[in-house]
C-alpha cells in the first residue's frame, strides 16, 4: 500500500515528504496540547474567580437585611462578564445583571460548580447554599458568561491553524534544501562513477574530504575499483604473458611441420628429428598448461589448502631420494634434517620442494652440489635448499617471484623454464603464512630459505 498517491522516485523528494509530515504532525500535537493547556488554564481561572467572589458574599451576607448594603455593582465591575443572583426559598431577591433559569442545587447538596449552555452562549455558574443568621436558607448564584474565553480559543486555533500551514511549506522548503544539499554527494558519487569504464579503470571517485558516511562510501568505492582495476590488470597480463609463452611452442612445432611437409617425407633423419622436436614442444606446452591451471586456480580461490600433521622430515627425505633419480649428474646432499611434525598441505608442500630442487638442478652446471637441510625452532620450521648454480644478479632478486619473470630467457626457454614455478611456490609459502627469502651470488649459487610457522602443529 503507497503512502503517497504520486510516485517519488528521489531520495530528497522522499527525505523532504516525510520530514515535513513528521514536522507537521509533531507541529499540530504540540499546539493542539497548548490549546488544551491554555482552555483548561482559562476554565480554572473562572473557576478561582467565581470561588473568590462566593467566599467574599458569605463574608458580608448574614442575614438578608445585609443584602442592600453590599456593593454588587462594584462587584460587578471587578469581575469581567460575572452575573449575581441571591436566591430564598426559590426566589431571585436580588440579581445584578441578566437573569438565566439555571439548575440549582438538588439532592441536599450545598455548593456545586457546572458549566451549560443558553442559546449561543456556554455559561459557567457556581451555587452555594448557606443558612444565614436569621434562619433563612440562601443560595448564591454566581454566573460567568466564558463567550470571551471561547472566542479567544477559536481565534488563537485559527491563528495556529495558519501557522501550522505556513511551517509545513517553510518545512517542505527547507527539507528540499537540506536534503538535497545531504545527498549531492550521492549525485556526483554516481556523475563519476558512471565515467569509470572497463578501459579506464585510473578514474577515482572525488569527493569533499570529511569523516561521514558518503565519503566512506566513496572510500569503499575507490577501494572496489582500486581491487577491481589490480584483477582486471592482473588478468590482462596473464593472458598476454601466456600467450606470448605459447606462442613459441606453437611456432615451433608450425615450423617442424613445415619442415616435414617439405623434406621430411624422403629424408628419415629430419622426419625424426622433426617428430622429436615436436614431442618436446608438446611436453613443454602440456607443463605450461598445467602450470596455467594451477594459477588459475589459485588466483580464482578454487584451489584448497588442506592441512594436515605430518612428518615434514620424511617428506623431505622423500624428495632428495627421487631427486637423485632424476639427476646422476650433480651431487645432491641432505646434511641435517630435523624431525618436524607440521601441519600443511602435504601435497602443496611437496610441489614446492620439488620446484625448488629442479630450479637448482636446472640452472647447476654438471658435477654441481646442491644441498637441502631442515632445522627446528619453536616456532617454526626452516628449510634451506642451496647450489653451487649460476647464481641471480643482484638487482634481479627482487623479481624472481613475480610470474613469468625469467632472470636468462634463452636459458630458460633451453630448459623448459616458464617463469611461473617460483611464483608458484611464494603463493603456497603465503597460503601456510610462512615465508621465503632467497640469497645470490653471480656464478657462486643460490640459497633459499622457506620458513613455515609451527603454532598449530
Amino acid at each position: 500500500m503507497r503512502i503517497f498517491p504520486i510516485q517519488l522516485k528521489k531520495i530528497s523528494h522522499k527525505l523532504t515528504v516525510v520530514y515535513a509530515l513528521l514536522f507537521f504532525v509533531a507541529l499540530v500535537c504540540v499546539n493542539a496540547a497548548t490549546l488544551l493547556s491554555i482552555g483548561y488554564y482559562m476554565s480554572q481561572s473562572s473557576i478561582q474567580q467565581l470561588e473568590l467572589i462566593d467566599s467574599g458574599l458569605k463574608k458580608e451576607i448574614t442575614t438578608l437585611a445585609t443584602i442592600p448594603q453590599i456593593d454588587f455593582k462594584n462587584i460587578a465591575q471587578m469581575t469581567n462578564n460575572v452575573d449575581i443572583n441571591l436566591i430564598v426559598d426559590g426566589q431571585i431577591v436580588y440579581n445584578t445583571g441578566e437573569s438565566y433559569d439555571l439548575p440549582q442545587l438538588t439532592n441536599n447538596a450545598t455548593k456545586s460548580i457546572k458549566s451549560t449552555d443558553v442559546g449561543e452562549k456556554e455559561l459557567l455558574y457556581l451555587n452555594d447554599q448557606q443558612v444565614l443568621a436569621d434562619g433563612k436558607v440562601m443560595t448564591i448564584q454566581i454566573i460567568k458568561d466564558m463567550d470571551n474565553e471561547r472566542d479567544y480559543l477559536y481565534v488563537l486555533s485559527g491563528i495556529m491553524l495558519v501557522m501550522d500551514a505556513l511551517m509545513l511549506i517553510i518545512s517542505i522548503l527547507v527539507g528540499y534544501f537540506i536534503s538535497k544539499k545531504a545527498l549531492n554527494p550521492i549525485d556526483k558519487i554516481t556523475s563519476q562513477a558512471k565515467q569509470i569504464s572497463a578501459s579506464d579503470l585510473t578514474r577515482r571517485i572525488k569527493i569533499k574530504r570529511s569523516d561521514d558516511e558518503l565519503s566512506r562510501l566513496a572510500d569503499t568505492f575507490n577501494d572496489l575499483i582500486a581491487r577491481i582495476q589490480y584483477a582486471y590488470d592482473k588478468q590482462n597480463q596473464f593472458t598476454l604473458d601466456a600467450s606470448h609463452e605459447l606462442a613459441t611452442p606453437l611456432a615451433v612445432i608450425k615450423g617442424y611441420t613445415d619442415l616435414i611437409d617439405r623434406w621430411g617425407k624422403n629424408d628419415p633423419e629430419i622426419l625424426n628429428e622433426g617428430i622429436q622436436s615436436i614431442k618436446n614442444e608438446l611436453s613443454n606446452m602440456t607443463q605450461l598448461l598445467d602450470t596455467l591451471l594451477f594459477v588459475a586456480k589459485s588466483d580464482n580461490e578454487i584451489l584448497k589448502v588442506e592441512k594436515k600433521k605430518f612428518w615434514l622430515n620424511e617428506l623431505i627425505e622423500e624428495i632428495v631420494r627421487e631427486s637423485k633419480l632424476v639427476t646422476e649428474n650433480h651431487v645432491i646432499n641432505l646434511d641435517n634434517n630435523d624431525k618436524i611434525l607440521i601441519t600443511a598441505d602435504k601435497r602443496l608442500i611437496k610441489q614446492m620442494l620439488r620446484a625448488l630442487i629442479d630450479n637448482s638442478i636446472k640452472y647447476t652446471p654438471l658435477n654441481g652440489t646442491i644441498e637441502m637441510n631442515s632445522q627446528k625452532s619453536k616456532k617454526q620450521a626452516k628449510i634451506t635448499i642451496s647450489d653451487s648454480g649460476v647464481g641471480i644478479p643482484k638487482d634481479e632478486l627482487s623479481h624472481i617471484f613475480d610470474r613469468f619473470y625469467r632472470v636468462d630467457k634463452a636459458r630458460s626457454r633451453e630448459f623448459g623454464g616458464t617463469g611461473l614455478g617460483l611464483s608458484i611456490v611464494k603463493w603456497i609459502v603465503d597460503n601456510h603464512g610462512g615465508s621465503i627469502d632467497a640469497e645470490s651470488d653471480l656464478g657462486k649459487g643460490t640459497k633459499m630459505t622457506i620458513s613455515l610457522p609451527l603454532e598449530h602443529s
